[in-house]
């Protein structure tokens, strides 16, 4: 919203969009400068805090400036997190709009393992790759075309799904700076990096050929005045090398490039509602042989650990489709994740596995008086 204001940001956003084809969309970051602050008198940042009458004002004004600076309302939008309210209502009143970046992939409490109290909200719970969310909550996918928000949702960024369910989200993703900002790297070389758009790519074995990455990164990373990650020199060298492996694949005929829009319509040609996804994640962060198992459909989101013998260590039950709008006046202030049946991190120790509170679930084998709990069996899984 800020940059609307800025004439040569609006400048460079046009010359990009009629020389390079780039995709010039609205995102609801950025949002604090003078012209909001006189406005809505607040100094909040994060949209998804507010009321939903404010939610609403705020939507409302950030698209119709869109509007009046550029001729044409964006067809894609965006921010850490959108509830389904917001997104409901800003497709009823801009139906042209058909993505959203909506959620962070699991950016919940283990946020706070490196964050203070600039940060607000927990959102843990969605799919790890982009989906189509359910009219009633913005996690859950959608079961059919009634369920259907309107929208592909995106996740903000491509993320570490073993180091991300251990640890937080802001230091193993694809983004180079959060990289840094986990000291995942040596020499000043970053090939974790390059590892991890490769997990991705990998995906095309259990996805009927589909796999899905992205970068979400915005130029103030690359500051001069330096972010706390790094220095600038590094800074910069980490987006360059980052972007530059993504040309690399791109020339080799391994990735397409393409914008917000388009990859909503490609992703939605052909694809059934209940197609499911998955994903057998291994260890690239330690290089052990650690694996986990990723699954998720209009139902269900579960993950299996091979290192505890494949027992259950997150579940979140889609199929009731809880609506939990968040944001001032709601039940759920700061809580915009989608509720755990199980939940290994969150619900940890003897006591809680083996009276069966939720922390794991796992299978008992006994025989002839001996009895092998399954979770205490490291194993290995193959997919096919």
């Amino acid at each position: 919203y800020a940059s609307l204001f800025n004439a040569e940001a609006v400048a460079i956003a046009k010359e990009h969009h009629q020389k390079y084809g780039d995709e010039i969309g609205s995102t609801f970051l950025g949002l604090q400068c003078q012209e909001f602050r006189d406005k809505f008198k607040s100094k909040e940042l994060a949209i998804w805090l507010f009321s939903m009458e404010d939610k609403k004002k705020i939507a409302d004004e950030v698209l119709s400036k869109f509007y009046e600076v550029f001729g044409f309302y964006p067809t894609s939008t965006g921010s850490y997190y959108m509830d389904a309210e917001l997104v409901n209502y800003i497709k009823a009143k801009y139906p042209m709009i058909k993505t959203a970046v909506a959620t962070c992939w699991e950016e919940g409490p283990k946020a706070y393992w490196n964050a203070n109290n600039s940060w607000y909200t927990i959102f843990d719970g969605s799919p790890w790759n982009p989906w189509i969310p359910s009219k009633r909550n913005i996690h859950c996918p959608a079961s059919d075309e009634q369920d259907d928000i309107g929208i592909v949702a995106i996740p903000h960024l491509s993320r570490d799904l073993l180091a991300v369910f251990d640890g937080p989200g802001s230091y193993y993703g694809t983004h180079p700076q959060n990289i840094l900002r986990g000291m995942v790297y040596e020499d000043r070389e970053i090939p974790y990096f390059k590892n991890l758009v490769d997990q991705y790519r990998s995906m095309v074995r259990y996805n009927r050929g589909y796999a899905y990455n992205m970068m979400y990164v915005g130029p103030g990373w690359m500051s001069k005045s330096g972010r706390w990650e790094a220095d600038y020199d590094f800074l910069l060298k980490s987006y360059k090398e980052g972007m530059a492996y993504y040309g690399q694949l791109k020339k080799k005929g391994k990735a397409k490039d393409v914008t917000m829009s388009e990859f909503a319509d490609i992703y939605r040609l052909g694809r059934p509602y209940t197609r499911p996804e998955c994903t057998l994640w291994k260890d690239i962060l330690y290089g052990s042989k650690r694996q986990q198992f990723w699954y998720a459909d209009p139902w269900m989101r579960f993950c299996l650990d091979m290192n505890e013998g494949g027992a259950m260590i997150d579940l979140r039950p889609y199929v009731a489709r809880l609506v939990r709008p968040c944001g001032v006046g709601t039940k759920h202030l700061q809580d915009a994740s989608y509720p755990f049946l199980v939940q290994s991190l969150y619900r940890a120790g003897y006591f809680t596995h083996y009276a069966g509170e939720g922390a794991v679930k796992s299978c008992k084998f006994s025989h002839k008086g001996e009895e092998v709990d399954l979770c205490t069996c490291r194993t290995l899984a193959s997919f096919s």
